[in-house]
């Protein structure tokens, strides 16, 4: 009533907001010791729309997966792979005149601050197993020299062996990433 400035009474009749929910009434001790936590009662209507596993993601823990270790020998693979696509193989076939080159055999190997991509060379009958060094120098990649003992006729293919090397490394960062 508007014009009435008489205080709130209470009602005799006060409305038990747990019965209307749905909810037992907390009563005596039970309501004083009630945990701080929700309690989920098997006819709570709300607790059809909870998923189990919200309690979980709303700590921002266990949203996304840790990603796997990736080892060495995955990195050496992918490394071959992308490396014998970059390889010059009109390059290679012209300086080994009757040798075939088993592309299958091609593999890089990581030693410290160095990658070594090598493969098998078929001579006709002789198997040579030609190979390339790149170093990581100072966070760039660095092809290095032809060895100097290595035939005039090799060092073509020592290059292209290099220059496909260092290209895929290059493609996969720098060498602090790797």
């Amino acid at each position: 009533m508007m014009g009435n400035d008489t205080p709130f009474e209470d009602d005799e009749e006060e409305m038990d907001i747990y019965a209307a929910l749905g909810l037992n009434t907390p009563v005596g001790d039970d309501a004083a010791n009630a945990s701080p936590a929700p309690l989920l009662d098997a006819y709570d209507p709300l607790a059809a729309f909870m998923d189990d596993e919200d309690e979980d993601l709303q700590g921002g823990e266990g949203m996304f997966a840790p990603s796997p270790a990736i080892t060495e020998e995955a990195i050496e693979s992918l490394l071959a792979t992308l490396a014998r696509d970059l390889l010059d193989h009109e390059r290679l076939s012209a300086s080994l005149s009757g040798g075939r080159i088993d592309m299958d055999s091609l593999t890089i190997e990581r030693d410290r601050e160095a990658y070594h991509l090598s493969l098998i060379v078929d001579m006709g009958g002789q198997v040579i197993k030609p190979f390339a060094t790149v170093l990581a120098v100072e966070d760039a990649w660095q092809p290095m020299a032809a060895p100097k003992g290595l035939h005039a006729r090799w060092k073509p293919v020592y290059e292209a062996l290099c220059k496909a090397l260092t290209e895929a490394l290059s493609r996969q960062g720098r060498p602090s990433s790797l």
